[in-house]
């Protein structure tokens, strides 16, 4: 095809007709500017369907991931929130001194001991795209920014706070040589029941459930509004 052109061009030439040549040379100008044009615009919509394609299927495997931390966040916060509760009667007993209520609180107590469930969050489908540097690829704003927080902000805090209420149920569990029989799941009299320092232990221990749990349940809802952002990216 450039030799077809060029010997046009030469005829041109070698028969004096310079106009029609460089009217020729234009032209042909013209037409290698718009076969460039034509392939960038070949090439843009090909990078176009590819992102797309890559969105699409980010965006269904990131809510696959976000149900499942949902479900076991949604777990964990029921486990907490009851043993807050525990904590609390807990408290309010050892407050009252009553030792009426030693059987009560020795249940109460054994409770709060069983487990101590913290949330570590799936984030593989997250991870692979950060990456990869194709979360730019997310084309709505404020929802790629509303993953990006979650993960980045919400996630990590909670994550930061459950190491600690960990720490905090470790030394109580720790303590257990002191205040608490791990076999008969009692505590070892009524003396160390209304000792400040299982008290304050106590304290401690619902103080930091308590922000715990706050923060479970900020999880949630930020885990259930970029699911439902997801669902309405993709229905579109």
């Amino acid at each position: 095809m450039i030799k077809f052109f060029r010997k046009i061009r030469q005829n041109l030439l070698s028969e004096g007709k310079t106009g029609k040549y460089f009217k020729y040379a234009i032209g042909e100008v013209v037409l290698v500017v718009i076969g460039i044009l034509i392939a960038l615009q070949i090439n843009n919509w090909n990078e176009n369907r590819k992102n797309n394609s890559w969105e699409k299927k980010f965006l269904t495997d990131l809510k696959n991931e976000l149900e499942k931390n949902k479900e076991q966040l949604q777990n964990i916060d029921l486990i907490q929130t009851n043993k807050g509760d525990d904590l609390t009667e807990t408290i309010t007993l050892v407050k009252n001194a009553d030792p009426l209520n030693k059987s009560k609180i020795d249940s109460l107590f054994a409770m709060t001991q069983v487990s101590n469930p913290t949330f570590f969050p799936t984030t593989g489908v997250y991870d692979s795209g950060l990456a990869a540097g194709k979360i730019e690829n997310v084309k709505n704003d404020a929802l790629k920014y509303a993953i990006m927080n979650l993960y980045n902000h919400y996630y990590k805090r909670l994550v930061y706070n459950g190491e600690i209420l960990d720490e905090v149920v470790g030394k109580v569990d720790w303590e257990e040589l002191k205040f608490y029989d791990n076999f008969s799941k009692t505590i070892k009299g009524w003396n160390l029941v209304i000792d400040p320092d299982f008290l304050a232990q106590l304290d401690y221990q619902l103080f930091r459930n308590s922000i715990y749990t706050r923060l479970t349940k900020q999880n949630l809802a930020q885990i259930e509004n970029v699911i439902d952002s997801i669902s309405k990216e993709l229905n579109q």
